[in-house]
């Protein structure tokens, strides 16, 4: 019976040492491999901390403007730019036909109000014919209690009794001139232009009822009794406001 038992050998000292290093070779390569991943992750945290954003899983960094979604600050008020609003009408609206409003400006230049329609009356005149030439002199009166003014042309139209025009509005003649300003219960005129019957083969026009008269910068008319004006020669005209 004891010839026929066995003892495990011990292992000897060099195939203990002969393990270790296959095994701590073994070993080795694993290191570099889950260090490098680690290295990298810290430097990505690093450079996206420096940089101030981070970026969405599958999508770049953004930052500023190029990053699209802020808008571009206006260097001089450090606000959003924002596109410039549309031009509009401050008339908020156009002129009447036959109106001046618009084209001559007056009463602003010595800070006097500009007359306005219920500041004035009028009156007409009757016709100073000469040489084939005829003028009626057309007056403003300033009813008001205060001083107002005018400057340029006004719009001067012949109508009959149901409203509707005859001919073409007065052309202008001459030059626009200066402010004309009138005190309370003052005047200033213009002066319409035509031609005597007879002078040009055109003949005349229908005699009208009505003037209708818009005073310069105004859009508000005026009406006044006309039954002698008479324009012939197809010549009608009207000077600026004067003193």
């Amino acid at each position: 019976m004891g010839s026929l038992l066995r003892t495990t050998p011990s292992p000897s000292e060099p195939s203990l040492r002969s393990r270790e290093r296959r095994r701590a070779w073994r070993a080795g390569p694993l290191r570099p491999r889950l260090l490098a991943p680690l290295a990298v992750a810290t430097i990505a945290l690093a450079t996206a901390g420096c940089g101030g954003t981070t970026a969405s899983a599958g999508q770049p960094a953004r930052s500023g403007p190029a990053g699209g979604g802020a808008p571009a600050a206006n260097p001089s008020s450090g606000r959003p730019s924002s596109a410039p609003a549309a031009a509009t009408d401050p008339s908020g609206g156009s002129a009447a036909p036959g109106s001046p409003a618009g084209r001559d400006s007056a009463g602003s230049a010595t800070g006097t109000p500009r007359c306005t329609t219920k500041d004035l009356s009028m009156s007409l005149s009757t016709g100073d014919g000469g040489a084939g030439q005829v003028h009626y002199r057309l007056t403003f009166a300033n009813k008001s209690g205060h001083p107002c003014a005018l400057r340029g042309f006004p719009g001067v139209s012949l109508i009959r009794r149901d409203g509707s025009v005859i001919g073409v509005p007065a052309d202008r003649e001459g030059a626009s001139g200066q402010q004309t300003k009138i005190g309370a219960g003052g005047t200033a005129d213009v002066t319409l232009h035509t031609l005597n019957q007879g002078i040009a083969d055109s003949g005349c026009w229908r005699t009208p009822d009505y003037l209708r008269v818009y005073p310069p910068g105004s859009k508000e008319a005026l009406t006044l009794r006309a039954p002698g004006l008479r324009v012939c020669g197809d010549r009608f005209t009207t000077t600026a406001v004067e003193s």
